[in-house]
């Protein structure tokens, strides 16, 4: 199986937000979270889909996959006070109705410009490899400072920001959120991070850019202006 695995249970305190938490702010006439379980939803080779959610907007998250027609949410889960937490809360979930082998991609419900192309990336990776982190070239430059000066330029050729979906072999990634709330770490920023960690080789497939987070009301500016290059496009048929 290949399960998509979203978790869209924070609060978007850097957003300003003073009505709804950004994964249900409208983007081109859509909650931003839709978008995103759309491009999941279409996909021929993605199975299952498992959303962790606010607990206090389960029924407005409920609503909205009714609304939209969402078919292949089979779990949605609540989240926990940390991504972490979110994260090992769906794996757990999945994990009770689903063998070790399954492909999970770990998506951000705020990163609603994945395209069809980048999810099959990820799958085919992670059945060659085991595991699948998308990646976009960081082309500003790069230094180190502590302080107020710079402490160093790194080289930027081979500097990458890591993204999502962040994909994986069910059993194994399972295996390591254990290991390290088993160790008492309760708030790692991501499955990467603890693949590193625990020192299992990641495999790295390149994104657009334009696959980017909503945090911050620019991020929120940034994404409409990509939506509506791709409307253009669609329009002229480029």
């Amino acid at each position: 199986m290949n399960v998509a695995l979203l978790f869209a249970g924070g609060i978007g305190s850097r957003m300003n937000s003073r009505a709804l938490p950004k994964q249900f702010l409208e983007v081109h006439g859509k909650p931003v979270i839709i978008h995103t379980l759309q491009h999941f939803e279409a996909h021929p080779e993605i199975d299952a889909i498992a959303i962790a959610i606010l607990p206090e907007y389960r029924e407005h998250m409920m609503k909205l996959l009714t609304r939209y027609e969402i078919q292949k949410v089979k779990w949605v889960i609540d989240g926990g006070k940390t991504g972490q937490q979110s994260r090992h809360n769906a794996l757990r979930t999945v994990a009770a109705e689903c063998p070790e082998d399954t492909v999970v991609l770990v998506h951000d419900g705020v990163r609603p410009l994945i395209d069809a192309k980048l999810i099959s990336s990820n799958i085919s990776t992670v059945l060659e490899h085991g595991s699948a982190i998308t990646c976009t070239k960081f082309n500003e430059t790069v230094v180190s400072s502590e302080h107020d000066h710079i402490d160093d330029v790194i080289p930027r050729d081979h500097i990458y920001a890591a993204q999502a979906p962040q994909s994986f072999r069910l059993g194994e990634i399972l295996s390591l959120y254990d290991r390290a709330v088993e160790e008492g770490e309760h708030d790692s920023i991501d499955s990467c991070s603890l693949m590193h960690r625990y020192g299992r080789k990641i495999y790295r497939v390149v994104g657009p850019r334009s696959n980017i987070k909503i945090t911050t009301a620019e991020d929120f500016y940034l994404c409409r202006t990509y939506f509506e290059i791709l409307e253009n496009q669609q329009i002229v048929g480029l």
